[in-house]
């Protein structure tokens, strides 16, 4: 049943656990320590900072980890093609990380809640240069994550193992952001070298017309992350405005916590699986159709029991973490526990499912239909509800939204098999 899991694609898998162990777990393993320095206050801009700069990430990726992965994948064995594609999307991100920069700058100066946090938000936005140097796309549509997924790790933990030193007092906390862009500066540099140095791979003159062909290609999977960044932190920003610090570190708290489940199940998988999946759907939609529902019982089983485990001692989990004078964040946690398993689910079906089957239209829709609902139910919920509303908004609508994208991809695989 899961012979799918064998060779390459197991190894895939291991290889971008390993990457998100140093992107997560390591950080993870600093928590005790910098969360007991900072506080729940300052623990809670950490995160808020992190949230207003994740906007831009998406800015800068611009989906490319998806669509740039699927024609690396489809066109591996070309060299040409290989040159051409990896010169237009760096090009591409070059001019995105340009605009998104200065868009950075101008909000910054503009919004009086930022203005104050100015050294702090910058420091986190630097994580956007080492994300512009790191083409993961390219060695998982190669599928050779393994080529970098141990390196990712030394140099995560030797970076930020030096917080140790640098963080001593609450006033350093904002050190603890720029430590991990750093990291991942670091190792954006390292894979460049792998590039095009192992891999041979060489910069080419690309006209502007492939730049916006890129654009274009990238439209719909960019638009859908940015709808999903507002559709997951809408309420959590709203927060800013009507809760304490100590509120939304809470929050913070219990998030992180639940991201961290499913962060470190679901982009292993969901990375390696997608090149993989990909390629199946063109072959024959049975199998592609086989492949989806094995691989949603291995994930279903495997989250639903790590959240269980989660719910059970959440508050010794976030005890031996945080510290007591955390345990406010326990019935948030208790709720989130659960969302890993909801979150995964939907990755399968709407980011590994529709957009293999290049639904990428049906799968905006979706998530603008979604975003708008979460938008109006927010902003009428949280003001008045407070924390715990958040978490529950949070929950409630990825269900709904797994549950929509479940059952367009079976309508679409049911349409394919017909007409086959």
């Amino acid at each position: 049943m899961f012979k799918f899991l064998d060779s390459n694609l197991f190894k895939n898998i291991s290889s971008l656990t390993l990457i998100q162990l140093g992107n997560y777990v390591i950080p993870l393993l600093l928590v005790p320590y910098i969360s007991r320095i900072v506080g729940i206050d300052n623990y809670g801009k950490l995160e808020y900072a992190r949230t207003v700069v994740m906007y831009f990430v998406i800015i800068s990726d611009y989906g490319f980890n998806l669509t740039a992965t699927r024609a690396i994948s489809i066109n591996r064995d070309n060299k040409d093609k290989i040159n051409k594609i990896v010169s237009s999307v760096f090009i591409a991100k070059i001019l995105l990380f340009i605009v998104s920069t200065i868009a950075f700058y101008l909000l910054l100066e503009w919004n009086d809640n930022l203005t104050s946090n100015k050294l702090l938000l910058w420091s986190t936005f630097l994580i956007i240069f080492g994300n512009f140097l790191f083409p993961i796309w390219f060695f998982q549509g190669i599928e050779k994550i393994a080529t970098i997924a141990y390196i990712n790790f030394i140099i995560k933990l030797s970076v930020l193992a030096s917080a140790y030193f640098l963080i001593k007092t609450s006033a350093d906390y904002w050190k603890y952001n720029l430590l991990l862009s750093l990291a991942q500066i670091f190792i954006g540099l390292y894979s460049m070298y792998i590039v095009f140095v192992k891999y041979k791979v060489k910069f080419v003159t690309i006209k502007f017309k492939a730049i916006f062909f890129k654009y274009k290609e990238g439209f719909h999977v960019f638009v859908t992350a940015m709808l999903v960044a507002v559709f997951v932190s809408y309420a959590f920003l709203l927060l800013k405005e009507t809760s304490t610090d100590t509120e939304i570190g809470a929050y913070s708290t219990a998030h992180k916590l639940a991201m961290i489940i499913q962060v470190i199940i679901l982009l292993p998988f969901s990375q390696a699986f997608f090149p993989f999946i990909t390629k199946k759907a063109k072959e024959s939609i049975i199998t592609f159709d086989e492949l989806i529902k094995k691989a949603a019982l291995i994930i279903f089983g495997i989250t639903l029991l790590a959240s269980i485990f989660s719910f059970i001692f959440a508050e010794l989990i976030i005890t031996l973490l945080f510290g007591k004078d955390f345990l406010v964040a326990v019935p948030i946690f208790k709720i989130l526990a659960f969302l890993p398993v909801f979150t995964i689910l939907n990755n399968l079906f709407s980011y590994q499912g529709l957009l293999s089957l290049h639904k990428d239209k049906l799968f905006l829709y979706i998530h603008v239909f979604f975003t708008i609902i979460i938008l109006i139910i927010s902003y009428i919920i949280v003001p008045k509800y407070g924390l715990m509303s958040v978490a529950y908004i949070r929950v409630i609508s990825e269900i709904a939204l797994m549950l929509v994208s479940y059952y367009f991809l079976k309508k679409e695989i049911r349409k394919k098999m017909t007409n086959e």
